[in-house]
């Protein structure tokens, strides 16, 4: 058993001027249409991008984006999905943005 922790620091500006640059091209291969439907601000975007670089991180592998799916429950929270997540008993992940910056965090305790 092991504690596996990622965590990313977004640029909003920097991120919307990627985000116009990309246009759908880079909507489509990031987010699936319930994460755009669930985050219409670049500041929400931004947080969800970084959320799904913290989980990379905390697993060590960089898949299709859109295998990591990010959704919110009935209070708000953030809540991470994915099939790459066979390995671990549990996880958490949270979100923030203030200002210039969205930051994410993905904490796991892995079967390892």
């Amino acid at each position: 058993m092991g504690i596996i922790i990622g965590i990313d620091l977004i640029e909003i500006k920097e991120f919307e001027r990627n985000l116009l640059l990309g246009k759908d091209n880079f909507k489509n291969k990031v987010y699936s249409s319930s994460e755009l439907t669930q985050n219409k601000s670049t500041e929400s975007l931004a947080g969800v991008f970084a959320a799904k670089e913290a989980v990379f991180k905390a697993i060590d592998k960089k898949t299709d984006w859109r295998e990591i799916e990010i959704s919110k429950k009935s209070s708000g929270k953030p809540y991470a999905e994915s099939k790459l997540f066979k390995s671990l008993q549990s996880w958490d992940i949270s979100i923030s943005h203030n200002g210039n910056y969205a930051i994410a965090i993905f904490t796991a305790i892995t079967n390892d």
